[in-house]
């Protein structure tokens, strides 16, 4: 389970968006060789602005596939030319003298760094982590939390992100980086915790789910008083991994995973007005996502809980 001072369960993320996914392919190394596969086009190259002044070219960004790669006559390039999404698992550690970029975290008055891990990372019960999305399109963000046991069963659904469904927190538009949690939060990330109840299959991963819907989704559950996560039907979200699920692909940051949080990223996720230029770092993890245009993305990416 990942813990938040907020939440009274641990976390899954969900993203609406113009596009979907599905569950992504186990680690395949193989389709990571083809030189065509580790190109830097995976990343839309307007997506973000251009660099105001000079600055030096990013250490990394080439990717490599870690999945199967999607037909290439279905869907044609330009129909998914912004039908993905970019995500950055980020793990804390303490910071120190090296570092340029730190998050305070109020509630112990201690200074932490966020580290880049690839999505395939295990992480072990105590760690704290965060995220960071970004999407090239406009649509409505949200998340949603269930836990995967070692018999295949899944947790209840809770919406955990936006805490008000009605407010515009989750509104995103292409370049704008979203961080869960907030910067601002007095326990600004979520910390692993694996959950057995009685008589229960253990925990073995959080499974994170990304839609952007091009509209806002309806007849979700009002802004609990405390903040609380929001109960969600089953029903209603088997319906819309149904209606939205399509063929991914996932690929990686070649030489990203370790790599320390920058003053760039940490201003893009902490303003919402913000935003990275084609010379800061890129996203860890790419999913691009064979769905045709209009449709939501969804992503599911497991965060798996090992020893």
């Amino acid at each position: 389970m990942i813990r938040h001072s907020k939440l009274s369960r641990s976390i899954i993320l969900v993203i609406t968006c113009t596009a979907t996914f599905c569950l992504t392919c186990p680690l395949a190394p193989a389709f990571a060789q083809d030189q065509d596969n580790t190109s830097r086009r995976f990343w839309p190259p307007n997506f973000r602005p251009a660099a105001t002044r000079p600055a030096p070219a990013p250490k990394t960004g080439r990717y490599k596939r870690t999945t199967p790669a999607l037909p290439k006559e279905n869907p044609s390039p330009d129909s998914i030319r912004d039908s993905v999404i970019g995500v950055t698992v980020w793990r804390m550690r303490p910071s120190n003298n090296t570092d340029d970029a730190r998050i305070l975290v109020k509630k112990s008055g201690e200074n932490w760094t966020p580290e880049r891990v690839e999505a395939g990372a295990k992480f072990s019960e105590g760690q704290a982590l965060r995220l960071s999305i970004e999407v090239p399109r406009a649509g409505y963000l949200y998340v949603i939390d269930r836990e995967q046991y070692a018999d295949g069963s899944f947790s209840d659904p809770y919406l955990i992100f936006p805490h008000d469904p009605a407010s515009e927190e989750h509104k995103v538009t292409a370049g704008r980086v979203i961080e869960i949690p907030n910067q601002s939060d007095e326990q600004a990330y979520f910390e692993v915790k694996s959950l057995r109840a009685g008589g229960q299959s253990p925990q073995t991963a959080e499974v994170l789910t990304v839609i952007v819907a091009p509209a806002p989704l309806k007849d979700l559950p009002k802004r609990a008083a405390d903040s609380s996560p929001l109960p969600l039907a089953k029903a209603t979200v088997e319906r819309w991994e149904k209606e939205w699920g399509a063929q991914v692909e996932q690929l990686e940051l070649d030489g990203g995973a370790g790599t320390a949080y920058t003053k760039a990223e940490q201003a893009a996720g902490g303003n919402s007005t913000n935003r990275l230029t084609q010379d800061d770092p890129l996203p860890q993890t790419i999913f691009r996502v064979a769905v045709k245009p209009g449709k939501p993305l969804m992503v599911k990416l497991p965060l798996g809980i090992g020893k």
